[in-house]
């Protein structure tokens, strides 16, 4: 658990950064209105909608292949407008208008449009605010925006620590209906220090430099546009894994393990309560590693998570599980975001949303392989899928790493 003096300094690091509080404020609304939801909408599809698991497959593909789309639109507009802020507004707006139709519709080609327009415009809300963040934080030293950033991702999972247990006791006391009324109230939420963010208390936004070719890597190394292209592929084929395991854990334990809503909010929010130290040394001892590296680790980690899950045969051992998943979340987090936009400078709005695109990309392929493998094996089966993407992802950034030369540049 994080100890007192690691809180203090990421607080501390926040309050010297202009409009730090307010946005912790939204970034820990944020993170609440997505733990009470996101983990629970594979239930809502199968317990509530009637979804058959090819049924539910197809309603998670079209959200993610809409919010690719949508986030990467939304994201080009960003970087066109003086300000980011109407475009995090757009998308938080988007998602709690889409969580109160949740809440009264079950016809499932409704679910559809709502699912791709509006979730999936909702689905922007993440990286447009921590692209809105790094604007608001430019006029801080490097190191200082970077630990900023991380500080903001820390508090995001410090709300998915408790969003989950506290959606399982919503979703028991008022059903999926109310469990999206107050996901929609939490996105609303998050909206306000950003709303209340007047264009006359805003500092105005600095022009961006021009766009670089070929794109700087972190440690000065050139990265290819090839080369960018196969470390976004790794990222897809990681959240692949991470979106298909994260879909198959809550029906894997109610239906397999016959566990409750509760168990499946206490393995979540222990994963994220783990999350919070790994994270926070981030800020407190940043690593010496390459972030090529790191991400490799991250890749392995995620592999030896779901191994443990598909041998594991109570709650127990689904708990231990838990550490490797927060050791891979938590590097991903904490570094990846900063390692696209530093990729991609004076970008950093298309850059943060290639980031958070992987990861929507992986949801694609995720929701249309869930879907088909979960009718024809059954869920436990969909973990031993997911080991194979997961070292496929840490066998291609290795290769990327270690490729032939000329192409071996992303050692530190």
């Amino acid at each position: 658990m994080a100890q007192p003096s690691s809180v203090r300094a990421t607080f501390q690091t926040l309050r010297h950064l202009p409009a730090a509080p307010g946005l912790s404020a939204s970034v820990f609304a944020l993170g609440l209105g997505s733990s009470f939801a996101v983990p629970y909408l594979p239930l809502f599809g199968v317990q509530v909608a009637h979804m058959t698991p090819l049924r539910l497959g197809i309603f998670l593909t079209c959200v993610s292949l809409c919010s690719i789309i949508l986030s990467t639109l939304l994201g080009r507009w960003s970087d066109k407008l003086p300000s980011r802020r109407p475009v995090v507004l757009l998308g938080l707006g988007s998602a709690v208008c889409a969580y109160l139709m949740l809440s009264v519709t079950r016809q499932y080609w409704l679910l559809l449009v709502l699912g791709g327009v509006l979730l999936g415009t909702g689905a922007s809300s993440f990286p447009q605010l921590f692209a809105y963040a790094r604007v608001q934080f430019a006029s801080a030293a490097g190191d200082t925006i970077q630990h900023g950033l991380t500080s903001l991702r820390s508090i995001f999972s410090l709300a998915w620590v408790v969003g989950p247990l506290i959606g399982a006791a919503l979703l028991g006391a008022f059903s999926f209906g109310g469990l999206f009324v107050f996901s929609a109230l939490a996105y609303g939420l998050a909206a306000l220090p950003v709303l209340l963010d007047t264009p006359r208390r805003r500092r105005k936004r600095p022009r961006p430099p021009p766009p670089q070719t070929p794109h700087s890597e972190p440690h000065g190394n050139p990265v290819t546009a090839r080369q960018l292209q196969l470390i976004a592929l790794a990222f897809a084929l990681y959240s692949t894994a991470l979106s298909m395991g994260a879909s198959a854990l809550p029906l894997f334990v109610t239906q397999t393990l016959h566990g409750s809503s509760g168990q499946v909010g206490w393995l979540i929010g222990l994963c994220a309560l783990i999350e919070i130290p790994m994270m926070l040394s981030f800020v407190l001892r940043p690593t010496r590693l390459s972030p090529a590296s790191m991400m490799v680790a991250a890749f392995g980690l995620l592999a030896a998570y779901l191994l443990m899950v598909a041998f594991s045969g109570n709650i127990f051992w689904l708990s231990l599980s838990q550490v490797p998943r927060a050791g891979a979340i938590a590097i991903s987090a904490c570094l990846g975001m900063a390692y696209f936009q530093d990729l991609m400078p004076g970008r950093v709005g298309a850059a943060t949303t290639l980031f958070a695109n992987t990861s929507n990309a992986g949801n694609v392929l995720a929701g249309t392989l869930f879907g088909v493998w979960a009718q024809a094996f059954g869920y436990h089966s969909v973990f031993g899928l997911c080991v194979a993407l997961s070292a496929l992802a840490c066998a291609l950034m290795l290769y990327v790493r270690h490729g032939r030369p000329g192409q071996a540049l992303l050692k530190s």
